[in-house]
């Protein structure tokens, strides 16, 4: 079968019975955490509440058509919803159909721009999220999706968010805890960290979704104070194109930052969870799977659709494997909304809390960080900063922070290249660096000196202060060897800085010797006239061969000795 036009279906392949009935388990689990969020965002925004699921059912079998994750589960977003409503609230729409029409105009204009941005290659944007801030991104979603379970598992309506700040607003309304949502919150713990402990191969969230729904229609848990999910809206959408002429501009406007949130938002998703289950993601294919989402989302009624931190979540810790998890999610949900939407009204929020807030404990990996220390501390640094801004700041503003500072390190590092001087390994035909190999000599009148980066605008000052320092140190040389393995690139300040080099040594009466060198920093030499300059006899592949001609020009000619 040729799955060109649905490359998300090779995602499939290697599905066994056993994976199969895991993976529908899991999606099982998942749709029971779907359908409360899908409902509440779709409130948030102002839409008929329905239309969260229509996003969710729609979004998910998109996705798993044409997404490179096996394991992503997408749906509605918090910045995203945010970003949404504030759009639909510009465009002065107040009745819900209204705002549904212009939102679900949103979604297929956001997965258009996904595909057009697939073509022209702009995944490799994503290349910007170091693993330090994946890692750290993780942790901070663990800890954020974590506090914010305080309410449902205490049935006190927390308006505080963050690491201490729900605490300490706890602890001022303490007299307000429900004790019997408490007490059911605490039991499904327990229950789940049971039941994968000793019964793993048992479906743990759907078994306490079940037990949940039956426990609160025998007891009657809201005359308890046991709050539940609800009256859920039944019926399924059909195929719609949204016609809207007024305020297209402020639409396209609103959805062209909502495609930015949103491709950011869901590319970190994917790339975190990616780096926990050892899969491979390509950004752009992200692109084509998050577009054919939306535009999904779009036509059956829905609304802006990303990588669902959340419900990944609780795909993963449900031993979900492949894209079945988002098709048997989506199915579920639909078959909810169509004909089972009468017993979901009895689902406890506190059993949905405790499914959440085991699947945030299990998403912290101390071991990673352990392993970041061990490598560098620095990027340790950039792991927790991005940890603590997602905590602080929300999720896109704290990646932005760590992925800002990475970058500011990134440049300083450019910016201030290692360099060494080489010299002669005993027995060897190769140069080592003096300072690693204390056994490696000098080469008698001449200093060899490794510049380990391309020179550019932003490291040139750094390049003429180090070979300044090198040339004052060298003493009595006759030939300095500016060894070049490490330089490709070359632009105008790299040029005008070798020719000082080239100034200075001349003045000392040093001859300049260039070694290495490829691609575009040769041709920047031919272009600038540096190879005349220099000489084309001064010019070698190799600081080894730089070495041998200086060798044989240290020799006394033929003619002396005779």
């Amino acid at each position: 079968m040729n799955l060109r036009f649905f490359p998300g279906l090779n995602n499939f392949r290697g599905i066994t019975r056993d994976s199969a009935r895991r993976d529908v388990m899991a999606g099982l689990s998942v749709a029971a955490v779907a359908l409360p969020v899908g409902l509440a965002y779709a409130a948030m925004m102002g839409v008929p509440p329905v239309a969260g699921l229509w996003a969710a059912i729609a979004g998910m079998l998109g996705y798993a058509l044409f997404g490179s994750s096996r394991t992503l589960i997408v749906g509605p977003d918090t910045a995203t919803c945010t970003l949404i409503a504030a759009t639909l609230t510009g465009m002065a729409l107040t009745s819900p159909e209204d705002r549904l029409v212009a939102a679900t105009g949103i979604a297929l204009t956001v997965g258009v721009g996904c595909l057009i941005a697939r073509v022209l290659r702009l995944g490799v944007l994503a290349n910007l999220l170091s693993r330090p801030v994946l890692i750290g991104y993780m942790a901070g979603v663990a800890i954020t999706l974590a506090m914010s379970q305080l309410s449902g598992l205490t049935g006190v309506g927390l308006r505080n968010s963050g690491l201490v700040h729900p605490f300490l607003e706890l602890s001022r309304r303490i007299q307000e805890i429900q004790i019997p949502t408490l007490c059911l919150g605490l039991a499904s713990c327990i229950l789940l960290v049971g039941l994968k402990r000793w019964r793993p191969a048992w479906p743990g969230p759907i078994l306490l979704v079940l037990g949940g729904c039956l426990l609160s229609w025998l007891f009657n848990f809201p005359e308890l104070g046991i709050a539940v999910v609800g009256e859920v809206p039944a019926g399924l959408p059909g195929i719609s194109l949204p016609v809207r002429l007024e305020g297209v501009d402020s639409m396209l406007l609103g959805a062209a930052g909502v495609l930015v949130v949103s491709f950011s938002s869901g590319i970190v998703t994917a790339r975190s969870f990616a780096a926990r289950t050892g899969e491979h993601v390509d950004p752009n294919r992200e692109l084509v799977g998050f577009g054919a989402a939306n535009v999904a989302a779009g036509l059956f009624q829905g609304f802006v659709v990303t990588g669902a931190d959340s419900r990944t979540a609780v795909g993963l810790v449900a031993g979900g494997s492949s894209p079945l998890v988002s098709i048997s999610a989506a199915m579920a949900l639909a078959i909810v909304v169509g004909l089972l939407s009468e017993p979901l009204y009895w689902l406890p929020q506190a059993v949905l809390s405790a499914i959440l807030l085991l699947a945030a404990v299990s998403l912290f990996d101390v071991k990673a960080f352990m392993r970041l220390a061990r490598i560098s501390r620095i990027e340790l640094a950039f792991g927790v900063l991005a940890a603590v801004g997602v905590v602080g700041f929300g999720v896109l503003q704290g990646v932005a922070v760590s992925v800002g500072a990475t970058l500011l390190y990134a440049m300083y590092v450019s910016g201030n290249p290692r360099d060494a001087l080489l010299g002669r390994l005993p027995g060897e035909s190769v140069l080592g660096k003096l300072h690693l190999n204390p056994e490696a000599q000098p080469v008698p009148g001449a200093v060899i000196w490794l510049f380990e980066s391309s020179v550019w605008f932003f490291n040139a000052d750094a390049f003429r202060r180090r070979a300044r320092e090198v040339m004052d140190q060298a003493g009595d040389v006759q030939w300095f060897v500016l060894d070049a393995e490490a330089m490709t690139q070359a632009d105008a300040d790299a040029v005008e800085a070798l020719y000082e080099l080239k100034r200075e040594l001349d003045d000392r009466h040093i001859t300049l010797l260039v070694a290495g060198g490829h691609g575009q920093f040769r041709m920047a030499l031919e272009r600038s006239g540096l190879v005349k300059k220099i000489g084309r006899d001064k010019i070698f592949g190799s600081p080894e061969q730089a070495v041998e001609a200086i060798e044989c020009w240290r020799q006394p000619a033929p003619e002396t000795l005779a």
